[in-house]
């Protein structure tokens, strides 16, 4: 049987120099609070949608954004313009807002 694909990325990673190591570690690290924050956004969407008892058809209506992309952000997958986050917000009677990380800390 064939190696695993964990398996040749180890060894791939083995022959790596400190500095592609480094490089790697970095772009992983942006990369998981990248989905992170995806993740938090899409779920602070379906939180708000279902503290109004919206479906996400209803949402579609309201918003005008297509019910299979509401679907994704909300599972944290969607890449979402800020122009779809302002009529998502619009339509969930709320605002875009920046928050200060490190003061929630």
């Amino acid at each position: 049987m064939g190696k695993r694909f964990s398996e040749i990325a180890d060894e791939v990673r083995a022959g790596w120099s400190d500095e592609a190591a480094a490089v790697h570690a970095a772009s992983a690290r942006t990369f998981q609070a990248e989905m992170d924050l995806r993740a938090d956004l899409g779920a602070e969407i379906s939180r708000l949608r279902g503290a109004r008892r919206l479906t996400q058809p209803d949402l579609q209506r309201l918003s005008g954004i297509e019910q299979a992309e509401i679907s994704r952000i909300e599972r944290g997958v969607g890449n979402p313009t800020l122009a779809t986050l302002e009529k998502l917000s619009r339509a969930l009677g709320g605002r875009i807002v920046l928050v200060d990380a490190e003061a929630g800390r």
